[in-house]
């Protein structure tokens, strides 16, 4: 009798787990994500072909500064419109992304000065030339303008128009990179000019829609900007911190084992997509759902909503690392037949780009409380004291005992922030992290 009263509540209960808004949103944004990643992943062959592996480590440097202009002239502006989002009403979004865009043009001007004042050292560094250098301030501010749209998008639970515009532009990067590299035969420059066109290009396509959406509101208002200002600047400690451990790694094996041996650590660290795409399609549909859960009013509903998210998060990291377990068991072989043999060393490094990541996925589901009590400036001293010590155990090790060092100090460094924040996350927003067991059914 137990058993046939059991089948029944399974089976109602996995079709309310299907149904959930959360688990919905996840799936879509799985597929589209794993479409997105998947597209500059399995052209991976294709660039180990055409290019040499000193050409694919121009691109990931190049790749490399790109991210650390977004950081500073983006200053994390998405973060401040996903903790408003639902705080304010639509007329009132629609301005305050309009003065983040003015935020954007003061912060576009100072890097610009910077890298103006710096050019020839960049450029010398970066093996590049002039040009690319200065038009990477227009490509990293385009990607910028292109975030505030993904992100409004996300907070609208619209993961379709999100997975859309991704693909689409992933589609439109590399079909122009591969005519460029393979047609009129320009190397690196190609892939270079096929980020930057296909970024511009879908820049100027999020403002129309945010236009015609009705969020961008021309309304100058100086306390929003003080604001933004006040809420993004220390957050840009915390950002650089997770560049210096996708970034930084990529710029010292330049620096002391060569530009080659940098494409070869970046076509390794590649194979992370595998994970990554997994850990943040599930944070677009997770961070809202959560959002909305904590701005719970009844304390007795709170309470039992509290627990489940524990519960989940709980599920969510087993299931992950277990995931992680069995692509690293099968690296090596993925390595054997989707690689160029000028990367066959790549493999040595996979395993540990995979459980890097993997810990970032953990990571995110900790920030979002963190990011919820607008404590940002804590997070920032946590993430940047872990970044300072990636960049000198990843300098040590690399001069020590060669590229493989760097991903020992990344896979460390990863492990140690994702500790220290889930600390930091539970003493700034308690949850019920060790109660979780007496929730209540609804």
């Amino acid at each position: 009798m137990g058993l046939l009263i059991g089948k029944p509540v399974l089976r109602s209960k996995i079709e309310n787990l299907r149904k959930h808004p959360l688990v919905r949103n996840s799936v879509l944004y799985v597929i589209t994500d794993a479409v997105n990643k998947a597209v500059p992943f399995l052209i991976l062959p294709l660039l180990t072909h055409y290019l040499l592996p000193e050409d694919y480590g121009k691109v990931a440097n190049y790749n490399v500064y790109l991210n650390l202009l977004v950081i500073f002239i983006g200053i994390n502006v998405q973060s401040i419109v996903s903790v408003n989002f639902y705080r304010l009403d639509k007329v009132e979004i629609g301005k305050y992304i309009f003065n983040i865009l003015f935020v954007l043009a003061i912060t576009l001007a100072v890097c610009g000065l910077i890298v103006f004042w710096f050019i020839e050292p960049i450029r010398s560094y970066l093996s590049v030339n002039t040009a690319f250098v200065v038009s990477g301030l227009i490509i990293a501010t385009a990607q910028v303008i292109s975030n505030i749209n993904l992100i409004i998008w996300r907070l609208e639970e619209q993961p379709l128009y999100f997975g859309s515009y991704q693909i689409s532009q992933t589609v439109c990067d590399v079909t122009l990179s591969l005519i460029l590299i393979i047609l009129f035969q320009l190397s690196w420059q190609g892939r270079i000019i096929g980020i930057g066109t296909s970024s511009v290009l879908y820049a100027l396509i999020s403002v129309i829609l945010l236009w015609k959406r009705g969020y961008l509101n021309i309304s100058y208002n100086k306390q929003y900007i003080k604001d933004i200002f006040r809420f993004c600047l220390p957050l840009i400690p915390h950002a650089i911190s997770i560049w210096a451990r996708a970034g930084a790694d990529r710029l010292i094996i330049s620096n002391l084992a060569g530009v080659s041996e940098s494409g070869i650590y970046a076509a390794g660290f590649q194979f992370s997509l595998i994970i990554s795409f997994l850990t943040l399609a599930f944070n677009n549909a997770f961070t809202p759902f959560v959002y909305k859960t904590l701005s719970i009013s009844d304390p007795k509903v709170l309470a039992v909503k509290k627990r489940k998210l524990v519960k989940l998060t709980y599920l969510y990291i087993v299931s992950l690392l277990l995931l992680t377990f069995a692509a690293t068991l099968a690296s090596d072989i993925l390595i054997d037949h989707f690689l160029s043999e000028k990367y066959s060393d790549a493999k040595m490094y996979v395993g540990w780009a995979l459980f890097s990541q993997a810990f970032q996925g953990i990571y995110l589901m900790y920030v979002t409380y963190i990011f919820y009590v607008k404590r940002s400036a804590s997070l920032a001293i946590v993430t940047f004291l872990c970044s300072a010590l990636q960049v000198a155990l990843s300098y040590y090790l690399v001069s020590s005992i060669g590229p493989l060092g760097a991903a020992y100090s990344n896979f460390a460094i990863s492990l140690l922030n994702c500790l220290v924040v889930m600390m930091l996350s539970s003493k700034v927003y308690p949850m019920p992290w060790f109660s979780f067991r007496n929730s209540q059914t609804n």
